[in-house]
């Protein structure tokens, strides 16, 4: 249930948490453990595209510790957040970073822009009524044959937690999918999937999974 909250109160209350918890929060995800599994995942991304110097759209960027691995990989990012404390925290993080505030149900780049799309834990915070609009955008600003590669948590339902367990005491939107929901949605706007694989129990627990998709060309 998603309570007594429109979406737009439901993403209101949640960029409202992480600007609040963006300094605790942001040192918490930085931790070694993490980075080890997430570069894994964009190297992963960056080989599936093959081509060098691939211009990469990291969508719910956060802290913007991604966006950084990625150009050390040798891309180039440009990452999107709705959070100011978030991306407050990323250019104190990655001072030379691509950083914009944007929503990705409407994003700000022409068709076909992006070699790659990276989303990791951002698309759980989007209501499950507003997926669908933002897996279409994000077909429209990747090239045909480009890489999206995301991560979700795996259950049922949807609504705003008031303790989550990865960073409680403030109010946070989850939505969680199964494989096979999540993989009709992805089709339905034009994305084949490539591989999947659970993230590390001792890293997330064992509910969130890493997928690869490819843009199917019309």
């Amino acid at each position: 249930m998603k309570d007594d909250l429109n979406d737009i109160d439901l993403l209101r209350a949640t960029v409202q948490t992480y600007d609040k918890i963006a300094g605790p929060y942001c040192k918490k995800t930085r931790l070694d453990k993490y980075l080890k599994w997430e570069r894994a995942y964009i190297i992963r991304m960056l080989s599936l595209i093959g081509s060098t110097n691939s211009l990469i759209l990291d969508a719910g960027c956060g802290d913007g510790r991604h966006c950084r691995i990625i150009e050390e990989e040798g891309a180039r990012a440009v990452g999107i957040d709705l959070s100011s404390g978030m991306l407050k925290e990323a250019r104190l993080l990655h001072p030379c970073g691509d950083f914009r505030q944007m929503n990705m149900a409407r994003l700000g780049f022409k068709d076909d822009h992006f070699d790659g799309i990276w989303s990791s834990g951002s698309i759980y915070h989007v209501t499950k009524s507003q997926v669908p609009g933002v897996f279409t955008e994000f077909g429209r600003v990747l090239k045909p044959g480009g890489i999206l590669s995301i991560s979700f948590k795996l259950g049922s339902g949807e609504g705003l937690e008031a303790d989550p367990k990865s960073y409680g005491g403030s109010p946070r939107y989850f939505a969680y999918y199964s494989e096979p929901e999540m993989t009709d949605l992805l089709a339905n706007s034009g994305f084949e999937v490539m591989e999947t694989c659970l993230y590390p129990e001792e890293i997330f627990g064992a509910d969130n999974i890493q997928m690869w998709l490819r843009k199917q060309s019309s």
